[in-house]
């Protein structure tokens, strides 16, 4: 199920969020507890041809985002708003398997996160002010240990920002799981065992600058009381990763800055256990 937040929703919402999120003591099999982030790096400016570039870890998941443009759209002449296209790809290595139909699930994979993607980022961006343009996001899944669209929904949003493109604000995202539908359970941001051991699972998508919620997917069997309680999960898993990713982007800008002076470059890393 894929949910695009509408004004009418935003009442419904507030009473989801209205609770804070319960925390449970009960260690998960990496050691974190089920309100814990797994390790996160966010890395600027790691590929210096294109127009913006960023490096997202989520704990064993890795994932690299390259803008270009914007850029002339051919064809697209009459086009008043600028396009966003997002393309996400695996490296042959980003899955620890040896199934041949790998390649055949890898591929509606790809398909469905490129369109994941382009739902959560096109908002975010001024496409206005754009005109006849195209901006491009390429996207590669290094390795994939779960939560892969969340990290790239992150690494996009930086991505973006890095190019310096006019921004509504910064889209960060964050999964949840609900590893047993009568547990009451809720783990926070999801390894690939987990998501593929739990009853449901979601992936929220938020602007907090707006209070906008671009993207929320979840799939699954799950009541609604333990679905709202895996979103307030999410949501506040997004706003440590989007304090991340603004660190990240100011640490970007002061050594942009500090190299300029000293006429060379370097770009900015954020690493934290959160």
């Amino acid at each position: 199920m894929c949910v695009y937040m509408r004004r009418a929703a935003h009442k419904t919402l507030r009473l989801v969020l209205d609770e804070p999120p319960p925390v449970a003591d009960t260690a998960r099999c990496d050691g974190r507890g089920d309100a814990e982030l797994r390790r996160l790096l966010v890395r600027t400016g790691v590929l210096p041809k294109a127009s913006g570039s960023a490096y997202v870890e989520m704990g064993e998941t890795k994932v690299l985002c390259a803008i270009f443009g914007p850029q002339q759209a051919d064809g697209h002449d009459f086009l008043s708003h600028g396009r966003l296209e997002c393309t996400v790809k695996f490296s042959a290595f980003a899955r620890r398997t040896t199934d041949p139909a790998a390649a055949t699930t890898d591929a509606s994979a790809t398909a469905a996160l490129s369109a994941s993607l382009s739902a959560a980022l096109s908002g975010s961006v001024q496409l206005d002010q754009y005109p006849k343009s195209l901006i491009c996001v390429h996207a590669m899944v290094l390795q994939d240990g779960g939560g892969a669209l969340p990290a790239l929904v992150s690494c996009g949003s930086a991505a973006l920002a890095h190019a310096r493109l006019k921004l509504y604000g910064l889209v960060a995202a964050c999964g949840a799981a609900i590893p047993d539908e009568g547990s009451g359970r809720v783990l926070l941001d999801p390894s690939a065992s987990e998501e593929r051991a739990a009853s449901s699972r979601l992936v929220a998508a938020t602007v907090p600058e707006l209070s906008h919620l671009p993207l929320l997917e979840q799939e699954g069997r799950a009541q609604f009381e333990a679905v709202a309680a895996a979103l307030r999960h999410a949501l506040g898993g997004a706003a440590t990763v989007h304090e991340r990713m603004r660190e990240a982007l100011l640490a970007e800008g002061q050594t942009a800055s500090s190299a300029r002076k000293r006429s060379r470059g370097g770009g900015g890393a954020v690493d934290a256990a959160a």
